[in-house]
C-alpha cells in the first residue's frame, strides 16, 4: 500500500482522488459516482465552533477597549499560534518532495463538498501533492467517517483534515494520528473549543470556516433587512436540533432578530433531512401559522422551504432564507421562491488546509484558524453566484491544457 491511499473498498465510503497525476476530468467522474451512489447529504457544511463572547483575557475574548489604551473594557479577540515543531526535517535549500494529504468529511453523499473537493485539488496540484478526499458515502455518519480516519491513519498519509461533528467521538483516532507524526487539520465542521483540543490532543488544531453563531447572526439580519415594516411573526428552522452546529447557528439568528426588533419567534422548527418529510412539516407549519412573515434554515436544507412556499403558493407572502449554496437553493433564489442564503466559501475549505500544511510541513510555520465569513446570496448577486457554482463543472479540464 502506498502513503496516502485509501485502499478501503467498503461501498459505504466515498473516495475521490485529487491532486497531482490526477486530471480535474478525472475528479469530476468521481463526484458524479458518489452523487448516484449518495443521497443529498445529512447536515454538510456545519461547525459547532463558536466564537466570539469570551470574557476578559480569553484566547476569544471580543470587543473593543473603548479607545481607552486598554484600561478597560473586553480585551481584544486573538489566536495564540503554538509552534509545534513539524515532524519533518526542513530543507530551504531544494525543491519540496511531494507529499500526500488525505481528507475526511462526516458526509461524503451531498454536493455540498464538490467546491471543497475543487480546492483540494487546486491546492494539491500547485504543491504537487497526491491528495484523496473520502467520507461516508450514504449520509451523515461520526461512527462510518471514525472508522475511516482509522483507516487512513493506518494508510500513512502524510497530512490529515477531517471534520470533527462530534467533540469525543474522534479523541482516539486523532491522538494516534499525532502519536504517528500525522498532522491533522480541520475544516468545516469543528465541535471543541481550542482550550478542549489542547487539553485532549495537546495543541489546538487549526480550523478553517465559519463562525456558527456569527453566521446565524448574520442570517437573521438579513432576513430583518427583507421583512415587511409590518412584520411580526418569524420562524427559525433547521433539520436537527440535537447537532450543535446548527443550534449554533440557530441562536445567532433569533439573537439578530430579538437585538434589533420586535419581531415575535416562534419555536423551532426540525424539518429534518428527509425531503418528502421535512417539506411536509413546513408546509403544515405555514398553514398552521397563517400569520408569519419570514422563515430561515440553519442548513443545507434551506431548499426544502422553498419547496413548501412554492407549493403553498405563498412565495409573494412569506420571506424564505438560509444556509448553503446547493443547487435547488440558488435556483429557489433565481425564480423568487426565496429571498437568500448564507454561503461559508466550501472551496476554501479544502483549498486552505492544503496549503496550511505545506507551509507547516516544509517551511515550518504553523497553521492558523481561517474564518471563511459569511456571504450573503441575494436576488442582486445571484446571476454570479450561479455561474460561479455551474463553473465547478469547467474545473474538469483545467489541468489538461
Amino acid at each position: 500500500m502506498s502513503r496516502g491511499d485509501n485502499c478501503d473498498s467498503d461501498e459505504s465510503r466515498a473516495n475521490i482522488r485529487a491532486g497531482a497525476g490526477i486530471s480535474r476530468r478525472g475528479v469530476m467522474r468521481q463526484l458524479g459516482a458518489v452523487s448516484a451512489v449518495g443521497a443529498l447529504g445529512s447536515i454538510a457544511g456545519c461547525s459547532a465552533l463558536q466564537r466570539g463572547g469570551g470574557g476578559e483575557g480569553t484566547e476569544t475574548g471580543g470587543g473593543s477597549s473603548g479607545g481607552d489604551g486598554g484600561a478597560s473594557g473586553d480585551a481584544p479577540e486573538y489566536q495564540l499560534v503554538e509552534l509545534n515543531p513539524p515532524p519533518t526535517e526542513l530543507d530551504f535549500s531544494s525543491e519540496p518532495p511531494e507529499r500526500s494529504i488525505t481528507m475526511v468529511t462526516h458526509d461524503a453523499s451531498t454536493s455540498f463538498f464538490d467546491p471543497t473537493i475543487a480546492g483540494l485539488h487546486d491546492a494539491a496540484s500547485q504543491l504537487g501533492w497526491s491528495a484523496n478526499f473520502t467520507g461516508p458515502s450514504s449520509g451523515f455518519s461520526v461512527e462510518e467517517q471514525v472508522s475511516i480516519l482509522e483507516s487512513t491513519v493506518d494508510s500513512g498519509p502524510d497530512v490529515i483534515a477531517t471534520t470533527i461533528p462530534d467533540p469525543s467521538a474522534f479523541d482516539n483516532v486523532i491522538n494516534r494520528a499525532l502519536e504517528n507524526d500525522i498532522p491533522v487539520i480541520t475544516y468545516n465542521t469543528l465541535a471543541l473549543s481550542r482550550d478542549e483540543m489542547r487539553e485532549k490532543y495537546g495543541r489546538a488544531l487549526a480550523y478553517t470556516g465559519q463562525d456558527q453563531v456569527a453566521a446565524g447572526y448574520v442570517c437573521g439580519l438579513a432576513m430583518l433587512e427583507r421583512l415587511p415594516d409590518d412584520a411580526s411573526l418569524v420562524t427559525p428552522g433547521l433539520s436537527d436540533p440535537g447537532h450543535s452546529a446548527l443550534s449554533a447557528r440557530a441562536d445567532g439568528m433569533e439573537m439578530a432578530i430579538r437585538q434589533n426588533s420586535d419581531i415575535e419567534l416562534t419555536d423551532r422548527l426540525n424539518y429534518t433531512g428527509d425531503s418528502n418529510e421535512g417539506i411536509s412539516r413546513i408546509e403544515n407549519h405555514l398553514t398552521s401559522n397563517p400569520d408569519l412573515d419570514g422563515i430561515m434554515g440553519a442548513d443545507a436544507f434551506t431548499w426544502f422551504i422553498g419547496n413548501a412556499l412554492e407549493n403553498q403558493d405563498m412565495t409573494g407572502d412569506v420571506v424564505g432564507g438560509g444556509f448553503d449554496l446547493t443547487t435547488d437553493t440558488l435556483e429557489h433564489i433565481q425564480n423568487g421562491a426565496l429571498n437568500y442564503t448564507i454561503g461559508q466559501d466550501p472551496y476554501s475549505q479544502g483549498y486552505m488546509p492544503t496549503m496550511q500544511m505545506f507551509t507547516y510541513m516544509d517551511r515550518g510555520i504553523p497553521p492558523k484558524d481561517y474564518p471563511t465569513g459569511a456571504e450573503v446570496i441575494d436576488e442582486s448577486n445571484i446571476d454570479f453566484a450561479m455561474e460561479r457554482s455551474g463553473g465547478w463543472g469547467e474545473l474538469r479540464n483545467y489541468h489538461n491544457a
